[in-house]
């Protein structure tokens, strides 16, 4: 009997070590989910446009003036996490239709809608002059929670960026009151602003249980399901258990092909500072940065780049040492090598009579000399592999270091304003602000002159890939033509028609046509050009 309590906490510690390890493997399957997913997100990204161009060909019918703004309405909420400016768009277009009919509650309808994207997007003074004009007793009938629901995320948002925020809690914890007045009980936003006040209150313990209300009452892989796992994450204590519910929430915002989220975000810093750096990179470089900026949202874009240059320094750091042990191993290599061509040597002395075993030897020496010629290419590409990353990093970095220290002087610049309160020239300023075919066109210039300088007569080698008088020839001060940059993306081996349109502030069909029209002036086998284009050193 006297052994009990120690057999009892032996129990207990396989008990607890048993469980750590069914979370870690279970955090393992659900990491391994959201690759699977990341994996298909172009397929996501086409059942997007699928949808897009559905809608875009109604618009192209005769349709009455409210017909025009049911669609474009549509169209608002397909493009509200997608893309900022393709929001914004149809969202003034049915600005324009609401005057046009005079017609005060699609206006005021339109005008939340829009606040609510510009504060998405971290331009709430631009949301505060929407929302300007209404005041709780002047708000169109049937409009009401719309409004309450604005102006409680607005005032969240400005009160969290903002260092006088004492008045914007006391409006939003206003508007909070209200819209939970006039919320369904039950329904996933009840549940989410019972969230947000129970967290106001510091109890945490109830904040996790509405959350998880709030995520059981959604559908799976939908927008409001990625929200509901995001909050769900933020309130666990448990490491694994945060990694399991960011995932599911980055899965969802994934299918749902959403370009403005946090879960990934979240996800990626997470596991760096759990010693998973590739994947943290990989999340955050080839999906949160791209993402971002296809949204093209300031603040989601300036919360990414506050860790990505020390995630960058950690992965250049372990290349590094996966370098050093790829050279060991190669060293290693060439030592057995030479060892295994001695004792080649040597036997083929002792065995000379033998005709057969000679042949064999011979046969043996011509394959290795193959496989060294091979491996001279191989290395000559990757030579050339290491050049063009180490040049496009440098640039990548000196150009990220730069827009961190113009956005910090722009910070400091208008929080100097604000803070005298001079909001009219603030918004002189900006409307001044150069448009932004100036940032394509010195981001052009820059791929340019950085490509040019690593491939001097690339445009040369590619026009005698097509036919004759097919010749692409820059003209004025171009160092590149449209199609050109195209098919130097290819040659860096970015082949995915989206990215390269992302990169280059095209869309997707216009890439395509691109490469079509080109192919289509090879001067061989047009589906053999792609790859010829790739051979150009």
């Amino acid at each position: 009997m006297e052994h009990l309590p120690h057999k009892l906490s032996i129990t207990l510690a396989c008990l607890l070590v048993t469980v750590a390890a069914a979370a870690r493997d279970e955090g393992d399957a659900i990491l391994l989910k959201l690759d699977q997913t990341l994996e298909m997100q172009d397929t996501y990204e086409t059942y997007f446009m699928q949808r897009t161009d559905a809608l875009r060909s109604l618009l192209s019918e005769r349709n009455t003036p409210r017909q025009e703004y049911d669609i474009n309405l549509r169209m608002a909420e397909e493009y509200s996490a997608h893309c900022l400016d393709s929001a914004v768009h149809y969202l003034n277009r049915n600005r324009e239709i609401a005057r046009a009919l005079d017609d005060g509650y699609l206006k005021a309808e339109t005008d939340f809608l829009l606040a609510r994207q510009f504060g998405r997007a971290g331009l709430h003074s631009d949301a505060l002059d929407l929302l300007s004009p209404y005041s709780i007793e002047h708000i169109p009938p049937g409009l009401e929670q719309s409004f309450y629901s604005v102006s409680n995320y607005l005032y969240g948002e400005l009160a969290a960026y903002s260092s006088n925020n004492a008045m914007y809690w006391k409006k939003r914890d206003m508007y909070r009151s209200l819209l939970l007045q006039s919320l369904e009980e039950g329904t996933y936003d009840w549940y989410d602003q019972k969230r947000v006040q129970a967290e106001a209150d510091k109890n945490d313990d109830l904040a996790m249980e509405y959350a998880l209300k709030a995520l059981q009452v959604t559908k799976p892989n939908t927008k409001d399901y990625a929200r509901a796992a995001y909050f769900v994450a933020s309130y666990q204590k448990d490491e694994n258990e945060n990694i399991r519910y960011l995932a599911m929430s980055a899965i969802a915002d994934v299918m749902c092909d959403t370009k403005d989220y946090a879960s990934l975000n979240e996800l990626s810093d997470l596991l760096f500072r759990r010693g998973d750096i590739d994947r943290a990179f990989k999340y955050a470089v080839d999906h949160c940065m791209s993402d971002a900026l296809i949204f093209n949202g300031r603040l989601r874009q300036w919360q990414i780049a506050q860790f990505l240059p020390t995630l960058e320094q950690a992965y250049a750091a372990k290349s590094a040492q996966s370098s050093k042990r790829l050279r060991a191993i190669v060293w290693l290599a060439l030592i057995l090598s030479a060892m295994l061509l001695v004792a080649l040597y040597i036997l083929s002395r002792r065995q000379r009579i033998l005709v057969r075993t000679r042949k064999e030897l011979e046969a043996s020496k011509g394959s290795i000399e193959r496989r060294n010629k091979a491996l001279e290419e191989v290395n000559g590409k990757l030579k050339e592999s290491n050049k063009v990353r180490q040049t496009y990093i440098a640039l990548f970095l000196q150009n990220l270091s730069e827009n961190i220290s113009t956005s910090r002087q722009y910070k400091n610049h208008v929080l100097k304003y604000i803070r005298r309160g001079n909001d009219k020239y603030l918004v002189e300023e900006i409307e001044a602000t150069p448009p932004i075919e100036e940032d394509i066109r010195s981001f052009n210039k820059m791929f340019d002159e950085t490509f040019i300088s690593l491939y001097p007569d690339f445009v040369e080698k590619f026009n005698a890939l097509l036919a004759p008088g097919e010749a692409i020839t820059p003209k004025g001060n171009d160092i590149l033509t449209p199609e050109l940059r195209v098919f130097a993306l290819i040659k860096l081996g970015i082949n995915d028609s989206s990215k390269i349109a992302s990169l280059l502030h095209f869309s997707a069909n216009t890439i395509y046509n691109y490469r079509a029209k080109i192919k289509n002036k090879a001067r061989g086998d047009r589906d053999l050009f792609e790859e010829a284009v790739k051979s150009i050193e």
